[in-house]
């Protein structure tokens, strides 16, 4: 079963949206688009390394963008190994934003 171009577009273009974003990110660039970071007041700002913080972020949005890819690939193909290999990756990447920065707070906080 072949991909509409439509279907083509958006597993392009989502993927690498997020890949872009993630590397932005990554150079401490685009941040206020991250949840909590933009009404965080600068008070609390002050106590994360933000450099070490936005690494960790950049690179997991990053590898997020390819588990997005998967799951549309496996989506609009019917491929549910590819489909659960981009949800386990994406979900992956979520946990670890949240457990990496409790794991070694002397890292990610000042």
């Amino acid at each position: 079963m072949y991909m509409s171009l439509f279907e083509i577009i958006i597993t392009l273009l989502i993927p690498l949206g997020a890949i872009i974003w993630g590397i932005c990110i990554y150079f401490q660039k685009g941040t206020w688009l991250l949840a909590g970071w933009n009404t965080m007041s600068k008070e609390k700002k002050n106590t994360y390394n933000e450099k070490n913080i936005c690494r960790l972020y950049g690179k997991c949005v990053a590898v997020c963008g390819i588990g997005f890819f998967l799951l549309l690939y496996g989506s609009f193909n019917y491929n549910d190994i590819i489909l659960l290999t981009g949800i386990g990756i994406v979900a992956l990447m979520i946990i670890l934003t949240i457990i990496v920065p409790m794991l070694n707070p002397k890292k990610y906080r000042k």
